[in-house]
């Protein structure tokens, strides 16, 4: 999906390629190594995570915690997120994305969905990651009018 920005003059290569290395970070962080994706965060007290296997912290210390904790118990083999909205001007951006990962278990393969929300800032000339939240794809899904 292209981004969306919201000035002409925003720079679409710069907020793309951060996005890339997100993506490998986060590769790498349901891999179990929580530190290429820490290292894309923001030190700032405002950041916020609401984690897709649970929790929630605010402040980078608690956020890095809560990460480091939950790196330690996924260890899936693959992770890929399909972009279903990204967007950014030159001090904020946002993107929506479905994720999926899978790993092997027992002789059983694992998957597992989620929903991801994340919001960055740029600090610095360098963009950073403010906010994330993820939550389980539910597998119930409702028509316009509420019906199963």
């Amino acid at each position: 999906m292209e981004p969306v920005t919201g000035r002409p003059d925003a720079d679409a290569a710069a907020f793309l390629e951060f996005l890339e290395r997100c993506h490998d970070a986060l590769r790498q962080h349901t891999g179990g190594n929580p530190r290429p994706f820490l290292e894309l965060w923001s030190h700032a007290d405002d950041v916020s995570l609401m984690g897709g296997v649970g929790g929630h912290q605010v402040g980078f210390d608690e956020v890095s915690k809560l990460l480091t904790a939950a790196a330690k118990t996924l260890n899936y083999e693959t992770w890929s997120a399909e972009n279903l909205v990204t967007s950014f001007d030159d001090t904020f951006g946002f993107t929506v994305e479905l994720e999926r990962l899978t790993r092997h278990i027992h002789g059983e393969t694992e998957e597992m969905g989620l929903r991801a929300t994340s919001v960055y800032r740029r600090e610095d000339g360098a963009w950073k990651v403010i906010h994330r939240h993820g939550d389980g794809l539910m597998t119930v899904e409702i028509d316009p009018e509420g019906r199963r």
